[in-house]
């Protein structure tokens, strides 16, 4: 089944589901991309699939249609924290 933007990109085609056995609560789609720059940091398994959180799904039908803004979110979790100095206050000497 093929997976694409809810502005109209083509994003994948779905290999996967993750749930949970027990309750059956869906938390991602495993989907091999079309384009690796498409869904770049993106969280990814270890054949290169990447990891849709369900949060993202809008609509199930002939495709499976995904919000880019939640993707854009996820892609911005999944970056490492920028290199700011850290910032520590000057504290008295010890006497």
């Amino acid at each position: 089944m093929g997976v694409i933007s809810d502005r109209g990109l083509q994003l994948g085609r779905l290999v996967d589901i993750l749930f949970d056995e027990k309750d059956g609560k869906i938390y991602s789609l495993v989907v091999r991309p079309f384009s690796r720059e498409a869904l770049k940091g993106v969280p990814q398994d270890h054949q290169g699939n990447v990891l849709i959180p369900f949060s993202a799904v809008i609509s199930i039908r002939d495709f499976i249609v995904v919000n880019e803004r939640v993707l854009a979110v996820q892609q911005l979790k999944s970056q490492p924290q920028s290199s700011f100095p850290s910032f520590s206050p000057a504290l008295p000497p010890k006497e």
